[in-house]
C-alpha cells in the first residue's frame, strides 16, 4: 500500500502542470494569442503569456532577497526548450531545480529558488 501512495505523491507535480493546460487543450478551441502589451518585470506571468529568456532572467532576479527556505515559483510559459534552459542558467538555477513539460506548443515552467 505504501508503494501506491508513493506513486500518487510522485505524480502530483505532473498533475498540476496538466491542470494548468487543461482549459487550453479543449478540442475545437482556438489557441490563445499571447498578450503583446508590456508588463512589469517583477509581476507573476499570466497563464497564457509567453516569456523571452531576458524576461525569465529578470523575473528570477526580482526575488534575489535572501529567503531562508527555497520554494517553487511559476516562471511562465516559454516557446522553446532552449529559452527555458537559458533562463534557468542565466538566473542561477541549479540542477534539479526546474520542472517543465511540453504542452500545446509551449513549455510551462516552475523553478525552485
Amino acid at each position: 500500500m505504501n508503494r501506491l501512495r508513493t506513486h500518487a505523491l510522485a505524480a502530483a507535480p505532473i498533475a498540476l502542470l496538466i491542470g494548468l493546460a487543461a482549459p487550453a487543450a479543449a478540442a475545437g478551441d482556438p489557441q490563445p494569442i499571447a498578450p503583446k502589451a508590456p508588463r512589469a518585470v517583477c509581476d507573476t506571468p499570466a497563464a497564457n503569456a509567453i516569456l523571452t529568456v531576458q524576461e525569465g532572467i529578470a523575473l528570477r532576479k526580482c526575488s534575489d532577497v535572501k529567503i531562508a527556505v527555497k520554494t517553487w515559483h511559476w516562471m511562465g510559459n516559454y516557446g522553446s526548450v532552449y529559452d527555458v534552459v537559458n533562463a534557468a542558467n542565466g538566473g542561477g538555477i541549479g540542477a534539479g531545480e526546474v520542472i517543465t513539460q511540453y504542452l500545446n506548443g509551449l513549455y510551462p515552467t516552475f523553478m525552485f529558488y
